[in-house]
């Protein structure tokens, strides 16, 4: 089968940095299948079927590591997540699902579709009942299934038999948490509904970013942290890579350049020349140029992950602060070019937007190479690649780029069918990188551009 079966579950090292698929990396030899104890008793999805637990194993130690910012010892994607899976036959479908398409992908192998299918065959059907017994209550397992299939939807669209975009799956999800109460009701004090809010504010706020034709998040002011603790304001979140405060930012952004782009932008997708902002809009772009800025400055940031296990070197943990902190910078930096651009309407070679762009091509040194934040890095890369004018930066960009790709992302990379030789031969197009040389080529706005892309 391509892994050890003799060992099915027992004390796994779910914090080892190999990559899986690199020289002399995971899948280089047979695969010892081990499972936390803590997860036991296993369902008899994952016990009766060695590829299921394969998959499981999968999504543990590597699938889980690409959907955070800093993969430490608390990532939810591999502590909370797993944890809900062996309690929710929902979730744990959908889990596996998720694994076999990441798997499939970082191997370059087809996609097993007929297995992902009976995965996923009865999801909506049971997700209607949970909603029908309980219309007034949304349980974690429910919120955290739709979230699930709006982030499956982006690294794999097309799984589900019924066609439904990530976009939909959000705006479902958005609605749930306003009927829990919005975030401020999902608090550190239950660290599900914790997880499932920041999972959800990640994906909420980036989609919203990426193109006109997605909805606009939830409100700004549900993600505004006046009664978080200055602590909670400016920590850095392992999941996103950035400020509480800064979600509340680029959720602001997204409201403004929404309201902008009607205006901005003509039928032809050109921007009009000579548009600017109304006074109403450049004072609240103004008031959040400050709040971003703020966020660079790094007076009130909270010192890096403290989750960070004991056994770690010196050299890792000094890594892994430079990565944190890079990381919540490139991020802030690509919100001041969405408000510079999207907002207040300055031109490609305005010397602010100029300097957003060598700022985050420069941050971008310091982030490793095939490391997790890497992989998470596509909104500040997108953003500064399109603005990007000397061929330098691009060809850095594009060089970045490309390496993610070999995490096994569908959103960065899309498999096509090409004719070659009288056959149908799968193979791999750069969906961001393809999107940025149009830009490049054509001079339009990529917000003109898109078709359903996530830049996240």
């Amino acid at each position: 089968m391509g892994f050890n079966d003799d060992t099915t579950y027992g004390s796994a090292d779910p914090h080892g940095k190999d990559m899986a698929f690199e020289s002399g990396g995971y899948y280089a030899k047979p695969v010892p299948i081990r499972i936390s104890k803590s997860l036991e008793p296993l369902p008899s999805l994952l016990v009766e079927n060695q590829m299921n637990l394969l998959y499981f194993h999968h999504f543990i130690n590597h699938t889980a590591r690409v959907l955070v910012n800093h993969d430490c010892e608390r990532n939810p994607f591999r502590e909370i997540l797993p944890e809900m899976a062996v309690q929710d036959e929902n979730i744990m479908n959908l889990l596996l699902a998720y694994s076999a398409a990441h798997r499939a992908r970082m191997l370059n192998h087809p996609e097993p579709s007929n297995r992902i299918a009976v995965w996923v065959q009865d999801v909506f059907p049971k997700l209607r009942e949970a909603l029908n017994d309980d219309p007034n209550t949304v349980s974690d397992s429910t919120l955290a299934a739709v979230i699930m299939m709006a982030s499956l939807e982006v690294i794999s669209s097309g799984t589900f038999e019924v066609p439904v975009s990530w976009q939909s799956h959000l705006t479902m999800a958005r609605q749930m948490i306003i009927q829990r109460g919005g975030p401020k009701g999902m608090g550190r004090h239950d660290r599900v509904a914790y997880f499932l809010s920041r999972w959800f504010a990640y994906l909420d706020v980036l989609g919203s970013l990426s193109g006109n034709k997605n909805d606009t998040p939830l409100g700004s002011f549900y993600w505004s942290s006046e009664n978080a603790s200055a602590d909670e304001d400016f920590e850095i979140d392992c999941l996103m890579g950035f400020t509480t405060r800064c979600v509340g930012s680029l959720a602001r952004v997204s409201e403004l350049a929404k309201r902008c782009e009607p205006q901005r932008i003509d039928e032809e997708g050109n921007v009009r020349e000579g548009w600017t902002p109304s006074p109403e809009i450049i004072e609240e772009a103004v008031e959040l140029r400050h709040a971003l800025e703020e966020g660079l400055l790094g007076r009130n940031i909270r010192k890096g992950c403290n989750h960070r296990s004991s056994t770690s070197s010196e050299s890792e943990g000094a890594w892994d602060a430079t990565e944190i902190y890079a990381t919540n910078e490139l991020f802030h930096w690509a919100g001041l070019i969405h408000l510079y651009r999207r907002v207040l309407g300055k031109p490609v070679m305005d010397h602010e937007v100029q300097q957003a762009v060598r700022e985050i091509v420069g941050l971008l040194y310091k982030i490793r190479r095939g490391s997790t934040a890497e992989a998470c890095l596509i909104f500040p890369m997108f953003a500064a690649g399109c603005d990007a004018q000397d061929e330098g930066q691009r060809e850095k960009i594009i060089e970045r780029l490309r390496s993610v790709e070999g995490f096994g992302l569908n959103h960065v990379s899309s498999c096509y069918q090409k004719v070659k030789a009288d056959l149908l031969t799968p193979y791999q197009v750069p969906k961001i990188s393809t999107l940025m040389k149009s830009v490049w080529d054509t001079g339009k706005p990529w917000e003109s551009l898109v078709s359903g892309e996530f830049f996240g």
